[in-house]
């Protein structure tokens, strides 16, 4: 979800279309639409393309498929310090209505949290992530698909084999492990909010600027007895 915010907003509009289709199970339309995003990319992890793992699973029988482990009250109290937060942060709501970029994001956000939590993450939380772990596992079984399934602390060897690539020199990332992400993703809505201050005040800039200009001609055709005779 941080690639799509962050570096490819107008995803979010495919991403949304997908979903759409999925609500209706239009299964042709949400397969196009999730052909054009995943053509642009070597994997997708994580959300949103875990809304469509099993037509993920289908649409491309060849691509490899890895499951990341996780303990469940540690997944659950991540989400809840994470993305949760980030999906009720006000500024995000009023963002929306003036913002571009966030007027495509945060409606997908919302709409993610509704079609996989049934909008109620603390309730529902928990038997979304069993149930994702197991149609993942029963949906690769039928088809006769090896998945890869690993930890976090895992690192590169064993992923690197299942690709079949060189294992980097890199440490293995983790980027979300501190308590840095909240703060980060505030730091990004006031950037943005002050961006779109800017943005307006320039506006406002050029319209007061413009009306000075049509007031002093407008002014300029009278004199104190009244209008001018050309």
């Amino acid at each position: 979800m941080r690639t799509v915010m962050n570096e490819y907003p107008r995803d979010s509009e495919m991403w949304m279309e997908a979903l759409k289709a999925k609500q209706i199970q239009s299964v042709t339309s949400g397969l196009q639409t999730r052909g054009k995003i995943c053509l642009q990319n070597k994997s997708v992890c994580d959300i949103p393309a875990v809304a469509f793992a099993e037509d993920l699973i289908d649409a491309y029988p060849n691509a490899k498929i890895i499951l990341t482990n996780r303990d469940m009250d540690s997944w659950h109290k991540s989400i809840s310090r994470t993305l949760l937060p980030s999906r009720f942060y006000w500024l995000h709501g009023l963002l929306q209505h003036i913002d571009w970029a966030t007027g495509l994001v945060h409606p997908l956000r919302v709409k993610l949290w509704q079609c996989l939590f049934d909008d109620d993450f603390e309730k529902n939380g928990r038997a979304a992530m069993r149930r994702h772990y197991e149609m993942v596992r029963e949906h690769a079984r039928i088809q006769g698909r090896e998945v890869l399934e690993t930890q976090l602390t895992d690192g590169w060897e064993a992923l690197c084999n299942f690709l079949g690539v060189d294992v980097p020199k890199q440490p293995y990332p983790n980027e979300n492990s501190g308590g840095d992400f909240i703060p980060e993703m505030q730091e990004r809505a006031r950037l943005r909010m002050r961006a779109v201050a800017l943005k307006w005040l320039r506006i406002a800039f050029w319209i007061g600027l413009l009306g000075l200009v049509v007031g002093l001609g407008v002014w300029d055709r009278f004199d104190h007895r009244g209008l001018r005779v050309w």
